[in-house]
C-alpha cells in the first residue's frame, strides 16, 4: 500500500537524526519516523521501530479535542500498512491520528527467511504500543487537547495478532479492538510446524539449548484467550493480570496487589474470522470468544460464513475476508466514529501509560511484566523465587522470606506467599498442574438419558485432554420446561442453579455410587443435592468406573492426582457451558477418596466456591504414609520422600489453608480407620487462622459423627444445608 502524499518525508528534514535512545519529535505532518524498540535478544543490541503517522487531513493542526488515535498493523510478511485497514481513510472517516508500525520481523526477510523464530506478538506488541504511547506523549507534551479515551487497533493477520495482544499487553488503554482473521494462539502445530490446524511456521524449537527454545511460559503469553490470564482467570488462586507497585508485589508471586476483577473489560473486542480460514484456524477463533465470554469480557464475534459474503465487504470465508477497510468502519456493532449512536465508543480512566504501573502475567515457571514505569512499556520475564524449604509443614503462624528468615503471617500479602509456596511444594509430589494450553474442545457426548423422579440424568462424556474422554452423570432439576440441553441450551425462563461436582470414593462402580445407580445408598450424595435443587455432575475417577486409564507417563501426568485433578478442573469447564448454571456457585463434595480428591482439585480451582469433605484426610504425620504411593495417587510420595512423613513437602494442614477463605466443611467420623479424627481436628485448628485472617473462621466446619468410615444421614444433611448457606438456592 502506497502512503499518502508527505509520508515519506526524510528524517533529517525534520531534525529526526537520533541516537538510539532518544524520541523524535511529532512531525507537522504526515510522515515516517523511527522510534527506540525493546532489544530483541535474538539480535543483542539497539533496535529501532519504523512508525508511518497520518494525521486527519494530513497535518497535526488539524488534530482536535475530539480526534482518537489508531494503530492500524500490517500482516505477518508485510511491511507498514499492508494487510490491514488503510490508515488515511481511518484519519478521515474515523477523525483519528492512525499509525502503522514496522514492528519486529516486519517484511519477509525476517518474518518469513529469516533463521530467527517469528516472534508471534509480544515484542511486536511492545513496538506499536511505544508508537502509540510516543503518539499520546507527543500530544501531551505539545499541549494538542485531543479525545485520548478514543484508542483504537486493528490489523489483519499476523497484524490482528498483533492487535490483540496489544490490548493483552495494555489492557487498560483501548476502548476497542477489531482484530481481521489474526493469530489466537502460538499453538504446537504453528509453532513447531506440525500437522495440525494450520500451515504457519512460526519457527521455534523444543530443544532447551537452541537459541530458538520456546518456553511453555512465552506460549502461554502469547495464547490470547488463556484463561489463567483473562479478568475471571485464577492460576493457583489468585487473579492476573495484576497492577503492582512495589517491589515486593513484583517478585513475589502470591504477593500481589490487589487483583484487577474487570481490568480487561472496558475494551470491546470485535474478532472478525471466516469461517473456512485454515490460515489462522477458525477452532482457536472459536476457543478464545469462548473464554472471553466466561470472563464476561465485551467481545463482539463476526464469523463469516457464506450467507455473509456479499462481494463487497466480505468476497470469502476465509483468511483473506475482503475489504478490511469497509470492515473495520461497518462491522462492528458500535461504529467507531464519532456519530456513533448511542455515543461515541471510549475508554474510561487513564490509560496504561498514565497509570505508571506494572501489569503481571503470571506462568508455569514465573510471570511476565508489562512494566509502565516510564510511560511506554517495557516487558520482562521474572522467574519464580527459590522454593523456601520449611522445618515443618504444620505450623502456618509464618512465611519464610527470600532470605530464608521466619516472617510472622499478620496480612493477607503474607498468607498469599505462604499460599504460593503450599501449592508449589504440593507439586512437587503430584507433578505440576497441566499448562491451560492443554485444554482441548470438551467434545461434549450424551450417551443417554433417563427420568429420576422429577430429574433428568444424562450419562456423557467429555474431552479432558488430547489423549483422554472421561465418563460422568449429569443430575439436572425439574424445571418448568423440558427444554434443558447440553451445551448451549436456551435458559430456562432465566432461572439458574448452583451446581456440585461430586466426586467418588475408592470403588469400582465409581461415579454410580454418587449417582445412586448403586452401590453404597447412603453415599448418593449427586443424586440428593440434585434433589434439593443443584445441578451435579459426578465423573468417574481415573481406572474406576468406565473410565479406563493407564497412569503411563506419556499422558503428561506424574500422578494419578494430578489427572484426576485435571479431569475435575475440566469438569468444572463443562458446568461452565450450561446454561442453567451460576458459574459464580459450583461447589464440591466428596467421600473418602473423593474427600481429599475434593481438596486437592479445590486448591488449584478457585472456581470451586465452597468444598465438603467426608472421611477424606487427617495430618500426614498421623497417617499411612505408603498408602498414598501408588500409581492412582502419587508415587513421588515412595520414590523421592522414601514413604517418610518428615521428608513429605506438604501437609493437609497447608492444604486447607490454601482454600481460605471459600467455606469448607469436614464431616470426620470419630471411629474411622482410615483418617484418624485427632489428626482432621490438628489440621482444621491449624487452618482456622489463616481462615480467622480473612474474617472467615466461622466458614470453616468440622463435624464429628460417632461411626466408622462413613457418611451418615445426619452429617450429608448438615453438608447440604451448609452448601445451601454457602451458594444459596436457585435464583
Amino acid at each position: 500500500m502506497r502512503i499518502c502524499l508527505g509520508c515519506l518525508i526524510v528524517l533529517l528534514l525534520h531534525g529526526l537524526a537520533v541516537g538510539a535512545e532518544e524520541w523524535p519529535a511529532l512531525p507537522d505532518q504526515n510522515a515516517v519516523v523511527e522510534i527506540p524498540a525493546q532489544e530483541w535478544p535474538l539480535r543483542p543490541g539497539p533496535r529501532r521501530v519504523r512508525v508511518l503517522v497520518h494525521y486527519p487531513g494530513g497535518k497535526l493542526a488539524n488534530v482536535g479535542e475530539r480526534t482518537g488515535l489508531m494503530l492500524t498493523l500490517h500482516n505477518w510478511g508485510g511491511t507498514d500498512c499492508v494487510g490491514t485497514a488503510s490508515p488515511t481513510v481511518l484519519a478521515e472517516k474515523l477523525n483519528v491520528v492512525a499509525l502503522c508500525v514496522n514492528y519486529l520481523q516486519s517484511g519477509p526477510k525476517d518474518s518469513i527467511e529469516g533463521p530467527e523464530p517469528y516472534d508471534f506478538g509480544y515484542l511486536q506488541a511492545l513496538d506499536a504500543l511505544r508508537a502509540l504511547w510516543w503518539l499520546d506523549h507527543g500530544l501531551k507534551g505539545r499541549g494538542v487537547k485531543f479525545a485520548n479515551g478514543r484508542v483504537f487497533a486493528t490489523g489483519g493477520s499476523g497484524g490482528g495478532n498483533v492487535t490483540l495482544m496489544c490490548n493483552k499487553l495494555a489492557p487498560r488503554t483501548f476502548a476497542c479492538v477489531v482484530d481481521l482473521c489474526g493469530m489466537k494462539k502460538l499453538s504446537d502445530d504453528i509453532a513447531f510446524n506440525l500437522p495440525g490446524g494450520s500451515d504457519l511456521n512460526a519457527r521455534f524449537s523444543r530443544d532447551p539449548v537452541s537459541p530458538s527454545f520456546l518456553s511453555l511460559d512465552h506460549q502461554e503469553l502469547r495464547f490470547i484467550g488463556n484463561p489463567d490470564h483473562l479478568p475471571s482467570g485464577e492460576r493457583g488462586g489468585v487473579s492476573p493480570p495484576v497492577p503492582s507497585s512495589n517491589d515486593q508485589a513484583t517478585n513475589n508471586r502470591g504477593a500481589d496487589a490487589a487483583p484487577l476483577a474487570k481490568i480487561l473489560s472496558r475494551c470491546k473486542i470485535v474478532t472478525v474470522h471466516g469461517a473456512d480460514d485454515t490460515t489462522c484456524p477458525y477452532a482457536d477463533a472459536i476457543e478464545m470468544v469462548g473464554w472471553m465470554r466466561r470472563a464476561k469480557l465485551d467481545v463482539e464475534p463476526h464469523f463469516i460464513s457464506k450467507e455473509r459474503v456479499d462481494g463487497k465487504i466480505f468476497t470469502t470465508t476465509g483468511h483473506a475476508l475482503g475489504n478490511r477497510t469497509e470492515i473495520v468502519l461497518q462491522v462492528p456493532s458500535r461504529s467507531l466514529a464519532l456519530d456513533a449512536k448511542p455515543s461515541p465508543i471510549m475508554r474510561l480512566g487513564p490509560s496504561d501509560f498514565d497509570r505508571a504501573e506494572t501489569i503481571r502475567y503470571r506462568t508455569t515457571n514465573g510471570a511476565f511484566e508489562i512494566d509502565y514505569s516510564n510511560g511506554f512499556p517495557v516487558g520482562r520475564f521474572v522467574p519464580q523465587e527459590p522454593l523456601p524449604e520449611y522445618p515443618n509443614h504444620q505450623d502456618l503462624s509464618f512465611v519464610l522470606g527470600r532470605d530464608g528468615m521466619k516472617q510472622d503471617i499478620k496480612t493477607l500479602a503474607d498468607s498469599a506467599m505462604r499460599r504460593e509456596h503450599i501449592l508449589r511444594h504440593f507439586q512437587r509430589v503430584t507433578g505440576p498442574l497441566p499448562s491451560p494450553l492443554r485444554r482441548v474442545p470438551l467434545d461434549v457426548k450424551v450417551v443417554e438419558e433417563v427420568k429420576v423422579g422429577s430429574l433428568t440424568r444424562r450419562k456423557l462424556s467429555y474431552q479432558s485432554d488430547p489423549t483422554d474422554r472421561v465418563t460422568a452423570y449429569l443430575f439436572l432439576p425439574a424445571a418448568p420446561t423440558d427444554a434443558v440441553k447440553i451445551p448451549g441450551a436456551v435458559r430456562i425462563h432465566g432461572s439458574q442453579w448452583p451446581a456440585m461436582l461430586c466426586l467418588q470414593q475408592t470403588t469400582n462402580v465409581g461415579k454410580d455410587e454418587p449417582a445412586g445407580v448403586r452401590g453404597d445408598p447412603g453415599l448418593k450424595y449427586a443424586l440428593e443435592l440434585a434433589e434439593r435443587g443443584f445441578i451435579t455432575l459426578v465423573p468417574d475417577y481415573p481406572s474406576f468406573g468406565e473410565h479406563a486409564y493407564d497412569f503411563d507417563p506419556k499422558h503428561s501426568y506424574v500422578s494419578g492426582t494430578m489427572k484426576a485433578v485435571w479431569d475435575n478442573i475440566r469438569a468444572v469447564d463443562l458446568l461452565e457451558t450450561l446454561p442453567e448454571v451460576d458459574s459464580e456457585r459450583i461447589g464440591c463434595i466428596g467421600h473418602s477418596l473423593g474427600g481429599h480428591n475434593a481438596i486437592f482439585t479445590a486448591v488449584f480451582e478457585p472456581r470451586l466456591k465452597a468444598i465438603v469433605s467426608s472421611c477424606g484426610f487427617c495430618s500426614m504425620q498421623k497417617d499411612d504414609v505408603p498408602s498414598w504411593n501408588g500409581p492412582r495417587y502419587m508415587p513421588l510420595i515412595a520414590s523421592e520422600f522414601k514413604n517418610d512423613p518428615k521428608r513429605l513437602p506438604f501437609d493437609f494442614h497447608e492444604l486447607i489453608a490454601a482454600l481460605a477463605p471459600r467455606p469448607f466443611f469436614a464431616s470426620a467420623a470419630t471411629k474411622d480407620n482410615d483418617f484418624d479424627v485427632s489428626g482432621v481436628k490438628d489440621v482444621l485448628d491449624a487452618a482456622r487462622q489463616i481462615y480467622a485472617l480473612h474474617g472467615k473462621a466461622d466458614e470453616l466446619v468440622g463435624h464429628y459423627p460417632e461411626v466408622g468410615h462413613s457418611f451418615p444421614d445426619d452429617a450429608r444433611r448438615l453438608a447440604y444445608e451448609f452448601l445451601e448457606r454457602a451458594l444459596g438456592p436457585r435464583r
